[in-house]
């Protein structure tokens, strides 16, 4: 149409949102290559720590078996656990020998019993005139108690039950306790301790005692006698307070339960169990090893490529050499385990002895100082994990620096936009007002 004037391109709008998440998700694909490297470092740092955890079980069980605690490890056994017990108190002083004991008495504690009582221990009064009784245990006083005839008064005790809770209350050396019949109560008193030197020893000012027939003048009230425990061996007497035996036996404890007319045996020897135990875990830890590395360094493991477990691996297979000299160690080539010979060890321990100590020494010589440098906050495992943490810092310093330049690229572009649309926002009411002038132009040639 003649003098009509077109703006192409200044009306409409779109979506600049829809279009800058589709630049984002662009440029995000870098970030997203560096999050997936870091995973893969930070699980290569995780299989590596696991891989350090493994050698360190292997080290400590190693200075467990060169440390010679297990050399002088013994065990001791009783022919008649019925009449005695024993543990080895000390490994290296306890010499392997055999010992025949006869229990002569068992150790035990002074003891007395009123041969008289009251049919009622809680209301009823047991003495006639107040007094105070006195109880000596091993020669010292250890209980004066006042007591009264007024179960009224409670003030002091009168009662039975009164008198042995005051007892009780007033020390610990001399136990009271309420013995009842079938018609009357008495009162029990027990030694604490063992041994003849605990005895038990009563006075008393009032007739307390007369009452209730306890004590020296009645002798049928000593219902136990306090003694040692008394042991014979090949003619010798030896005695203890207790029923336990510490001194007799170097390193060696043991605790008589019955008296016997004949001898019970006792030896101690030479324990190899701790020894053989000791190398099964190593042994054990060794192939926990090489199980780790073979499903970790494989073609798709997480550490594929990592050659020092296999370097690490090799040195402790080298430095056990001297267990291969004494053929204690069988490999299985299909999976690289050891294993160990217990019937050569067994013969070892019992007929050569001193080659097997020497080969532990030679063990230690190979692989202490290896050990202790690999396991170092210098050595190959502590360097190796610095590494790895130091990579997946960096990666996620650069992850940190590209999200930073991507959201400045993307607010930059977000302004731009916003722009264009308020320029083309512009542009259209531009067209709006010439298309409505153009039309008011045109009105009066069409009415002519």
């Amino acid at each position: 149409m003649a003098g009509e004037i077109f703006l192409s391109n200044l009306a409409g709008g779109f979506d600049y949102n829809e279009i800058l998440q589709k630049i984002q998700f662009v440029k995000s694909q870098q970030i997203q290559i560096l999050q997936a490297r870091e995973d893969m470092l930070s699980q290569k740092k995780a299989a590596f720590s696991d891989f350090g955890d493994i050698v360190k079980e292997f080290r400590d069980i190693f200075d467990d078996l060169v440390s010679g605690d297990l050399d002088y490890q013994k065990k001791v056994s009783v022919s008649d656990e019925n009449v005695l017990s024993a543990s080895i108190t000390n490994h290296a002083t306890a010499i392997p020998t055999n010992l025949d004991i006869t229990v002569n008495q068992l150790a035990k504690a002074d003891t007395w019993l009123s041969q008289a009582g009251t049919s009622d221990k809680d209301s009823s009064a047991v003495a006639t005139t107040a007094g105070t009784l006195q109880i000596t245990y091993a020669g010292n006083l250890v209980a004066t108690i006042d007591y009264d005839t007024d179960t009224a008064d409670s003030t002091n005790p009168s009662t039975l039950q009164e008198i042995a809770s005051a007892i009780n209350n007033a020390q610990s050396d001399v136990k009271a306790s309420i013995f009842y019949d079938g018609t009357n109560y008495r009162l029990l008193l027990t030694g604490q301790e063992t041994g003849s030197t605990k005895t038990i020893s009563l006075s008393d000012t009032g007739d307390l005692l007369n009452q209730l027939q306890l004590g020296s003048s009645f002798s049928g009230s000593h219902v136990q006698t306090a003694q040692n425990a008394q042991i014979q061996i090949y003619g010798q007497t030896v005695e203890s307070e207790t029923n336990t035996f510490s001194q007799v036996l170097e390193g060696v404890s043991f605790t008589v339960k019955q008296e016997t007319t004949s001898p019970v045996r006792l030896t101690i020897e030479k324990d190899s169990e701790p020894l053989k135990e000791k190398l099964q875990e190593l042994f054990d830890k060794y192939n926990e090893l090489v199980d780790f590395i073979k499903t970790n360094t494989g073609e798709k493991g997480v550490l594929s490529g990592e050659y020092t477990l296999q370097s690490i691996r090799s040195e402790l297979f080298s430095g056990l050499s001297p267990f291969m000299d004494l053929g204690l160690i069988s490999v299985d080539k299909d999976n690289g385990h050891i294993s160990l010979d217990s019937g050569k060890l067994d013969d070892l321990i019992q007929n050569d002895p001193d080659t097997l100590d020497s080969k532990i020494s030679e063990l230690k010589t190979n692989l202490q100082d290896y050990l202790k440098a690999v396991l170092d906050p210098d050595g190959i495992i502590k360097q190796k994990d610095k590494s790895y943490q130091r990579q997946i810092q960096n990666i996620e310093d650069s992850i940190e620096l590209n999200t930073k330049r991507i959201n400045q690229e993307i607010q930059t572009l977000k302004n731009q936009f916003v722009a264009l649309q308020k320029m083309m926002a512009e542009f259209q009411d531009i067209k709006n007002r010439i298309a409505g002038l153009m039309g008011s132009l045109q009105q009066p040639q069409q009415q002519q």
